[in-house]
């Protein structure tokens, strides 16, 4: 019964289709962790996704984060992270983004684990003078199906502090609702696949919704 709750408190989260464009997509995510020391961590991550109506291809990123326990189960992570956006198989811009994390304790719930986390960003476009700002809270909660297997079920909303001149809009921008099966390949190799589902709201086009099969990979070095 738990599991039914939380399947439909996330397909409630979904909004209904009104008036928007949709899109089918593939993400790949490859990430390596390794401990600097005691408490601290560094972790290097890539994210490929492509999708049918841009052609293949249409955004790479490429994230070095440091995360620091800082005690009661809070942790502290700051990053880079460098986006290119690619358009009929050129750069179309080139985006760097610091951020900043606190991520918040495990709370226990039933027989899983709800976790949490505020991201803060800043946004440098090739194509734009201005800084962008946003916020983005994720929730997520995890339940252990098996020994080695886990499932995740999270939402994360974007919201942006202030409008930009390359097109960024102070407001809600954007909601994530997802789904994860995450299982270990070795003793080092973990693996997940699942669903995402992606909804842009827009103001002068109709809203968009990206359907993304996702796949990750993630080494404990």
């Amino acid at each position: 019964m738990r599991f039914l709750a939380c399947a439909l408190l996330f397909a409630a989260a979904t909004p209904a289709a009104h008036a928007q464009v949709e899109d089918e997509q593939l993400w790949i995510k490859l990430s390596a962790e390794t401990a600097l020391s005691d408490g601290v961590d560094l972790e290097l991550e890539t994210n490929q996704r492509l999708g049918n109506a841009d052609g293949g291809l249409y955004e790479s990123q490429y994230v070095a984060k440091i995360g620091v326990d800082i005690g009661g189960g809070f942790k502290l992570t700051g990053g880079l992270n460098r986006v290119v956006a690619v358009e009929d198989g050129r750069v179309d811009n080139t985006e760097w983004r610091p951020r900043q994390e606190l991520g918040f304790p495990d709370l226990t719930l039933g027989k899983g684990a709800l976790s949490g986390r505020i991201r803060l960003e800043q946004r440098f476009r090739s194509d734009g003078d201005d800084v962008g700002h946003r916020v983005r809270p994720e929730i997520s909660y995890t339940l252990p199906l098996s020994d080695t297997v886990d499932l995740e079920l999270g939402h994360e909303s974007y919201f942006n502090l202030n409008t930009t001149d390359f097109g960024q809009r102070a407001g809600h921008e954007r909601m994530r609702n997802f789904v994860e099966i995450g299982f270990p390949l070795t003793g080092k190799v973990d693996a997940a696949v699942g669903y995402l589902n992606q909804y842009r709201f827009n103001r002068t086009a109709p809203d968009r919704m990206e359907h993304a099969l996702t796949l990750g990979l993630a080494v404990k070095l």
